[in-house]
């Protein structure tokens, strides 16, 4: 497990894209997140994506 700049968890996405849709598989793991990846190839698929959980606050206001 890693840990962003603010003590809170990393987390990687696995993103395969098919001929039906599109799949996302989240991973806490960097290493594990890049094993899958390789697998994946392995079995044929080539548009295969890691992604970085960015962690952020955003602020909302709506006026009327």
């Amino acid at each position: 497990m890693s840990l962003n700049k603010n003590g809170g968890m990393n987390m990687y996405f696995v993103i395969k894209m098919a001929m039906i849709g599109v799949s996302l598989e989240k991973y806490e793991n960097l290493n594990d997140a890049q094993d899958r990846i390789k697998e994946l190839y392995e079995k044929g698929f080539r548009e295969v994506y890691l992604s970085q959980e960015i962690p952020m606050k955003v602020k909302v206001t709506v006026e009327f």
